[in-house]
């Protein structure tokens, strides 16, 4: 198994991360560019709230504003509200770009009634991602296909989630096409709370996300509950500087003895991608390419600001600006046919998570 890198790595990465797509300094034209605002999917206080005010100023420079990039809160925790400002208010000139969590894409993706908005059609300027790490109630000394055979193999997995579609559909579905059988226990929003009731035998598997503890990975793997363990990860894992936690690939082609295929097997490498995804920066379709090679820039030179890249490193994240931002859009974007495969198979379980049975594939 490959070794992570390690976070000195990925913060020297971070100029690799926008080499492809470093562009030439811009002077940006204040007479042509508009009063520009970030319309935030989020309050002040939340993750991309902090990024905005801690972004606005280099970005106001950067295009040359003669007032200060203004910042729109918006009243909503998951940005969904501010999603859906965003395509149906926002003119493509260049005045607004939306600063949301990857909350707004996993709605969409899961066919949240609230959702009128298309993030497949937004242009990407900068993403903060980090990574995920499932720790699951075993014996920390055998494989995972030993589990399967073993203690799993009669016994539902009891995860954690704040509800069955929220972040931890990333784990949930996980676990279900390790041929493990989840069973959501809802009302934990508090990955405190749940690495609690993990080490209260209340649960038997929860889904990490540091960013939500601002604690290094490896601290929480180092105080785990005794006879648990982490069965895979996703995302960045340089925080950890461990080379012995395998990722889904490798842990589902020791479960299995096959790579994983087909179509839910897409919609979750979708899911994942946007549950990993702390924040996203976009323009709307048809932006003037001008209006979006000065925003590019801009958001590249926020990336780059000791200060951002400081609370990027508080809270273990990887910047990626410019045209290098696109990528890690795309992997949320799944084919239509993973998209119908991920609703009919929250559709078919939803009525089974209500009453506490275990979840089934299709």
């Amino acid at each position: 198994m490959l070794r992570s890198p390690t976070r000195r790595d990925c913060l020297k990465g971070l100029a690799v991360l926008g080499a492809g797509s470093a562009m030439p300094s811009l002077q940006a034209r204040a007479a042509d560019m508009p009063d520009a605002h970030l319309l935030l999917g989020g309050t002040l206080a939340s993750i991309q709230g902090q990024f905005g005010e801690l972004a606005a100023g280099v970005i106001s420079r950067t295009l040359g504003l003669d007032a200060p990039l203004e910042i729109t809160p918006d009243i909503g925790q998951d940005g969904v509200r501010a999603a859906n400002l965003f395509d149906a208010n926002s003119a493509p000139d260049g005045s607004t770009a939306l600063i949301a969590p990857g909350s707004v894409l996993l709605a969409s993706l899961t066919g949240d009634s609230r959702v009128h908005y298309d993030f497949a059609r937004w242009i990407p300027l900068l993403t903060a991602h980090t990574t995920t790490v499932v720790i699951a109630r075993a014996e920390l000394h055998k494989t995972l296909r030993s589990r399967l055979k073993g203690f799993f193999h009669d016994h539902p997995v009891r995860l954690a989630v704040s509800r069955p579609t929220g972040t931890e559909l990333d784990a949930l579905l996980g676990l279900t096409l390790l041929g493990l059988r989840p069973i959501p226990v809802s009302g934990f929003s508090r990955t405190e709370d749940a690495l609690e009731a993990l080490a209260n035998n209340q649960v038997d598997a929860v889904q990490l996300l540091p960013y939500t503890l601002d604690v290094p990975v490896e601290t929480i793997l180092a105080k785990l509950p005794p006879g648990t363990a982490p069965l895979y990860h996703t995302g960045d894992l340089s925080d950890t500087g461990s080379d012995t936690i395998p990722n889904f690939l490798e842990a589902y082609q020791e479960a299995r003895r096959r790579p994983p295929e087909g179509a839910l097997y897409r919609a979750w490498q979708a899911v994942s991608a946007s549950t990993y995804t702390a924040l996203t920066v976009a323009l709307p379709m048809l932006t003037p390419p001008d209006m979006v090679k000065s925003w590019k820039q801009a958001c590249w030179d926020a990336a780059v600001d000791p200060t951002v890249r400081h609370w990027a490193e508080k809270h273990h994240f990887m910047l990626a600006a410019g045209d290098n931002a696109a990528p890690f859009l795309s992997r949320a974007t799944p084919d239509i046919g993973a998209i119908l495969a991920l609703r009919r198979w929250i559709a078919m379980n939803t009525p089974r998570w209500r009453i506490g049975q275990e979840t089934r594939p299709l």
